[in-house]
């Protein structure tokens, strides 16, 4: 799973699996693997128009957008880190 390591935007991502240790892994349609965020469990983050949520792991979730697919900027700061994603 490649790291998000420094500020990108990632457009249609079809599913977002999260957890509450402040872990998002993000599957892009047309990618094989995910792209994993990792901020630890005060993580800030901020998902918008998400047509429904399911458990698959104790820990887990996986969230699908209203929409085709979500678009998700992510900030990548030395002293704060934060996702903000949504449906066009």
């Amino acid at each position: 799973m490649p790291r998000i390591s420094q500020s990108t935007t990632l457009e249609q991502v079809e599913h977002i699996l999260g957890s509450g240790s402040g872990i998002l892994d993000f599957a892009v349609e047309g990618e094989n693997d995910y792209y994993t965020w990792e901020d630890g469990e005060d993580a800030n983050w901020e998902i918008e128009d998400v047509d429904c949520v399911k458990n698959v792991e104790e820990d887990r979730f996986i969230m699908f957008p209203e929409g085709d697919s979500f678009t998700c900027e992510v900030e990548t700061e030395e002293d704060e880190s934060r996702v903000r994603c949504w449906c066009e």
